[in-house]
């Protein structure tokens, strides 16, 4: 009986310790680093709205609205790279894209609910699983998702991503 005792006494804070780091762990992903992405060409930011699905590339300041990305969890693989849903914080929707046209409208909408969702942000790219990569308009604020196109500026393909 005494081993018992000296058994449970020494499983039960292990086993809590263990529920408190994997818990801690999986909240700490969830509040990661906030990102902010800013288009090369115009020096805009890569912006969604707090009460809308809508996206755009606007000024960048420090508000909710420019400075509101987080990388979700869950991963896929496609040609070599890893890819995430990007969030946003301003709405805890997802950056969302089609496959219609050459140039695709870019919203956000609830995570996993359809459309492309996974987006890769290395070399200074925000790609999508298609091999779409988001791009500012000509006039620089709209967003679209498209593939490489000679006539585009290149700078309006790149992304330059921080976070804190």
């Amino acid at each position: 009986m005494s081993s018992r005792r000296t058994t449970l006494r020494l499983a039960v804070p292990a086993g809590l310790a263990a529920l408190m780091l994997a818990a801690g762990g999986a909240l700490s992903y969830a509040s990661a680093a906030n990102w902010t992405y800013r288009n090369d060409y115009e020096g805009n930011c890569l912006a969604s709205s707090t009460t809308t699905d809508n996206v755009w590339s606007a000024p960048c300041d420090d508000s909710l609205v420019t400075r509101n990305w987080h990388w979700g969890a869950q991963t896929t693989t496609a040609f070599g790279y890893t890819f995430r849903r990007l969030v946003s914080n301003a709405n805890g929707d997802c950056l969302t894209t089609d496959f219609k046209t050459q140039n695709n409208a870019v919203w956000t909408s609830p995570c996993g609910s359809g459309g492309m969702q996974w987006w890769n942000g290395d070399d200074n790219r925000l790609q999508n699983t298609w091999t779409h990569e988001l791009r500012t308009s000509a006039n620089g604020d709209a967003v679209y998702s498209s593939t490489a196109d000679a006539r585009i500026e290149p700078e309006r393909w790149v992304w330059w991503g921080a976070h804190d």
